[in-house]
């Protein structure tokens, strides 16, 4: 996804959080008078290490705010996206009036202790991958609304974005073979009639759904809940220059450096959008 895309999706983003907090204005701000209109400087600190995330979001809550109330605005970053950042640094300084950094101050610093929050993770993660090879990637499991931003916080921790919607890659799961009548073989011959394999990723979850389907030579072979010896036998059985490799399920930072030797090309972790513990990062005014 490109800047301006996400500049795009950024904005309607915090059009909505806006508004959440805003509502019909800011009753403890408007206390200080004239004063909300002084100008100020405020900085960003990091209170723990982490992988930064979220400048896009950061400043269009501030743009988002300017445009409403007005005032000049500079935003001047000491960080970016993918950077690594230690407690107690600057992430970066704002000059604006007083009531722009009150009113974006909890909106602003949501976006980027969230997104930091998957980004470090994601780190977590890849640095413990031993190959190359294999490639992290991310789920739908997502906060519903947020899935671009949260994608693009994996891609800056260092991993690898799967499909981003249904509409954007043939996924066969379990529960698309709805009719248990119906042969496995026998569904892969129907779903064959409308979609080559070589566009198709799909699940198995067995070895003997997996020699089944090796002989139609899908692009992806998704292993769902395989135990460690049962990956090493299908990778194996699989052609790899044809086939590749995913697996998934019950896959965690505390067990994931016994995947990362095995002969496969993508491990995919829900657990990297979907189980989010926020970086502690504050905003302080200086001036």
């Amino acid at each position: 996804m490109n800047k301006t895309n996400l500049k795009k999706i950024a904005m309607k983003d915090v059009a909505i959080s806006i508004s959440e907090d805003l509502g019909n204005g800011d009753i403890t701000t408007n206390l200080l008078g004239k004063d909300k209109n002084n100008p100020s400087t405020a900085f960003v600190r990091s209170n723990e290490d982490a992988i930064f995330c979220g400048r896009i979001w950061f400043d269009s809550t501030f743009k988002y705010v300017q445009k409403k109330y007005g005032g000049t605005l500079k935003i001047t970053w000491l960080k970016n996206d993918g950077d690594k950042i230690k407690a107690g640094q600057k992430i970066c300084r704002i000059d604006a009036p007083l009531r722009t950094i009150l009113i974006s101050e909890r909106t602003a610093l949501n976006f980027i202790q969230f997104l930091s929050g998957i980004s470090s993770k994601t780190r977590l993660y890849t640095e413990k991958i031993k190959s190359k090879k294999v490639k992290i990637l991310d789920t739908r499991k997502t906060i519903p609304g947020l899935r671009a931003s949260q994608k693009y916080a994996v891609k800056c921790g260092g991993g690898f974005n799967h499909r981003h919607g249904l509409y954007d890659q043939v996924l066969i799961k379990e529960n698309h073979i709805t009719n248990k009548l119906i042969s496995y073989e026998d569904f892969l011959k129907k779903i064959n009639k409308k979609i080559s394999f070589r566009e198709v990723s799909i699940e198995v979850e067995t070895l003997e759904e997996l020699k089944i389907l090796i002989q139609y030579k899908p692009k992806n072979v998704l292993l769902d809940n395989f135990s460690l010896l049962n990956i090493k036998k299908a990778s194996k059985i699989i052609n790899k220059n044809i086939t590749s490799i995913e697996i998934s399920g019950n896959i965690n930072i505390k067990n994931i450096d016994k995947y990362s030797c095995l002969d496969i090309d993508f491990i995919s972790i829900g657990d990297l959008t979907k189980n989010i513990r926020s970086i502690d990062l504050s905003m302080l005014i200086e001036k």
